[in-house]
């Protein structure tokens, strides 16, 4: 190498030596220049944080929060760099482009200034840049350091690049940093926007902080600086004569406002800078103050939080996120708080029941007290029972009774694993108190849960950011849901279902269309009742306050699987002429399989026995049978006409006989809470006649005909086998019982 160094400096008027010796400096000086620039490269500051940013989905800022270092930094759009660029340069360093990240005859003029006693600056924008990355005192070595770092940052980034972090990380006052930041602060607009009078100011901000306030207060001072320079870039013809005409007619009028700043407790968990949020700003502002509106005035009654969720149903897109009604007052995300869901879930319920073919809307359903096992469904109104209801007045209505009795009919685990489906927890222990209360859930998954019932059978996982994965499965019919849309709809054209938790803890109300799922929370976070937090009472106005908000919802005709039918009022079946009352329904095509109505069972009675068509003797003048009308639904025969009359047993050589089985479910578990424990036995007999129990070989007894029958049994765990019978039909099953442990 160095023979090759020496041939190629070999200067002839030098003897050999003479070029060795100049060959070995000049391989030094290389090296020690290669040496110096890496340093300069491995020691060039590295840029501070950006200020984290969330965007509207229309590209507007819709959050930004304070950088690591609690800064406003905004990066500077790619648009703005062309238009600043040389504005900027032609004011602070018009040979920028040609120097290494310093330039020697500005620093010479600065310390000749400096010595006649008027200070003036000789620094690049590289300089700056470097000083702005990592800022001190001003001295002689420090300087020295800022070139050194300078020529780092030449080495290491564009030219482009190096101009691009100067317009992010320049000073405009205070923590205000980078022209995009200053220009949303002072004028609410982009840079890109910034007339070049408003641009000439916020470079004078920058180079002298001091004029800041003068800015500020629109001193007319401070703007003949700033039109100053405008006319120095027209003069230079950076800009059109018509551009300084345009400059020198418009005011400066700065308008302070602070930077779009979302709550913490509002922002997604997922979400990263630069992320697009689906929130409508507008859209959250009016329903925070509709919020907060509602509960100053429910405050006195003991409701001190709320909670809104409002997502587009076809999409799942969150359009409002309000987790409580102030982050000042509530800083907890009230949406993300499982708690009692009172009876939200019965249209899924009935959605489900509708498409299993169990009930068609005015299928009539038993409001009554009825065990199933050791619980008892109780209405709102406590021991107010109605009687027979059809199916869409009892949904409306939200009646317990006959909402656990169709949860029988589905099937605990059946539901259970629907509800999974659709995004809500499964319960712990599976029981009949799960459909009035006995589930814990978000507002965020209930208003997730809702949207099959809004698209019709389009389950969409709800997103907030862009980020988040799109998710959506078929799950049910669109007919079953578009019946129990019609069953809640009101005559603004949106459907409601309101809840109310147990012990009078949360207040729930879910609206939904086609295109929208609306939810609404009302209560308090540490779980204090009040008297007030009552669904129908609270949640819903404020429920229909918010869709106000939204668009109508366009008339939906029924899908072609949803037919409609008049039906007996009485026995929901298909009417006959004699039929005293009929009404319309709604049911599911190739799923609901209609019956010819019978109002009524005809039983014969004897001392003895009760006997249907099927087992009437021949006979019945010797055995003065005589002839009794029932309704023809067993369960309401026992609870409202069977006390009327004292039925023996069925004739045991019946065939046709059927049992529905009440209390206990077969092959469940009993838990003995009460001491002595005991348990309620309970089936009905179609014909509605007394039923006898047994255990095992011993009989227990006879239950009678609109009774329960209860049975004491040992405190302890066991396993029992059961039987009940009427005439010829028997049912045998086993029941476990578990004690709880002591505390």
């Amino acid at each position: 190498m160095r023979k090759l160094l020496g041939r190629l400096l070999r200067i002839p008027l030098l003897p050999p030596e003479g070029q060795k010796a100049l060959g070995e400096k000049v391989l030094l000086g290389l090296l020690a220049l290669g040496l110096f620039l890496g340093l300069a490269w491995e020691e060039a500051p590295e840029p501070p944080p950006l200020s984290p940013v969330l965007l509207s989905t229309k590209g507007h800022l819709l959050h930004v929060g304070l950088s690591a270092d609690e800064k406003w930094r905004l990066p500077l759009p790619d648009s703005a760099l062309p238009y600043l660029a040389p504005l900027l340069l032609h004011k602070e360093d018009r040979y920028f482009w040609y120097h290494p990240g310093f330039f020697p005859p500005a620093l010479l003029r600065a310390v000749w200034q400096t010595l006649r006693g008027r200070p003036q600056g000789g620094s690049t924008l590289t300089m700056q840049l470097a000083r702005l990355w990592r800022p001190g005192q001003r001295s002689i070595p420090r300087k020295l350091l800022e070139i050194f770092w300078a020529i780092g940052l030449e080495l290491r980034y564009s030219k482009n690049a190096i101009l691009r972090f100067y317009l992010t990380y320049a000073p405009f006052g205070g923590n205000i940093e980078g022209v995009e930041t200053a220009a949303q602060w002072y004028f609410g607009k982009s840079a890109v926007s910034l007339t070049l009078l408003e641009l000439a100011a916020l470079l004078l901000i920058s180079q002298r902080p001091a004029f800041q306030k003068a800015f500020l207060r629109g001193d007319p001072t401070f703007r003949q600086r700033a039109l100053f320079w405008v006319r120095r870039w027209a003069q230079a013809g950076l800009i059109s004569p018509s551009d300084l005409a345009q400059a020198e007619r418009l005011p400066l009028r700065p308008l302070p406002r602070p930077l779009p700043h979302l709550p913490p407790h509002t922002l997604p968990s997922t979400a990263a800078s630069g992320d697009t949020l689906y929130l409508i700003p507008s859209l959250q502002a009016r329903a925070k103050a509709l919020l907060q509106q509602h509960l100053a005035f429910w405050r006195s009654c003991g409701i001190q939080e709320g909670a809104i969720l409002i997502a587009e149903a076809p999409t799942g897109k969150v359009l409002a996120y309000l987790p409580s009604s102030d982050y000042f007052h509530c800083a907890i995300d009230l949406i993300q708080i499982r708690r009692s869901v009172g009876s939200t879930l019965k249209p899924l319920l009935w959605r489900e029941a509708l498409e299993r073919g169990l009930i068609h809307s005015a299928t009539p359903l038993l409001d009554a007290p009825r065990f199933f096992g050791r619980y008892k469904p109780i209405n709102f109104e406590r021991s107010y029972y109605r009687g027979q209801v059809e199916a869409a007045k009892a949904l409306r209505q939200s009646l317990n009774a006959p909402a656990v009795t169709l949860l029988h009919q589905v099937g605990l685990r059946e539901f259970a694993h629907r509800l999974q489906e659709l995004g809500l927890p499964r319960p712990k222990h599976l029981e009949y108190n799960l459909i009035v209360g006995g589930v814990e859930a978000s507002l965020y998954e209930l208003v997730q849960a809702y949207t099959p019932l809004a698209t019709g059978s389009l389950w969409v996982k709800l997103r907030r950011t862009s980020r988040d994965s799109i998710l959506q499965k078929e799950i049910g019919h669109s007919g079953s849901s578009w019946i129990v849309r019609e069953i809640l709809r009101l005559p603004n054209g949106w459907s409601y279902k309101t809840g109310t938790s147990t012990y009078l803890r949360d207040a729930w109300c879910i609206a939904w269309s086609s295109d929208y799922v609306v939810g609404v929370w009302l209560g308090n976070p540490d779980g204090r009742a009040s008297g007030c937090l009552k669904g129908q009472l609270t949640a819903l106005p404020l429920a229909e306050k918010i869709v106000a908000l939204l668009p109508l919802p366009p008339l939906d005709k029924p899908p072609f699987e949803v037919g409609r039918a008049l039906s007996c009022a009485l026995t929901g079946d298909r009417p006959l002429p004699t039929c005293p009352s009929q009404k319309p329904a709604y049911y599911l095509r190739g799923r609901y399989v209609w019956k010819d109505c019978q109002h009524f069972r005809v039983l014969w009675l004897s001392p003895n026995f009760t006997y249907c068509s099927a087992c009437l003797p021949a006979d019945t003048v010797r055995l003065r049978l005589r002839r009794i009308e029932l309704p023809n639904q067993p369960a309401l025969a026992a609870y409202f006409q069977g006390r009327c009359y004292n039925l023996p047993p069925h004739a045991p050589s019946c065939r046709q006989a059927s049992l529905d089985l009440l209390s206990p479910q077969p092959y469940s578990t009993v838990w003995l809470r009460s001491y002595p424990p005991y348990l309620p036995l309970q089936a009905v007999a179609d014909p509605p006649t007394p039923v006898v129990w047994g255990r095992g070989r011993d009989t227990l007894g006879w239950q009678p005909f609109g009774h329960i029958r209860w049975q004491v049994l040992p405190p302890s765990d066991s396993l029992l086998n059961l039987w009940v019978q009427t005439g010829q039909t028997r049912l045998d099953f086993q029941v476990r019982l578990r004690t709880p442990l002591a505390k």
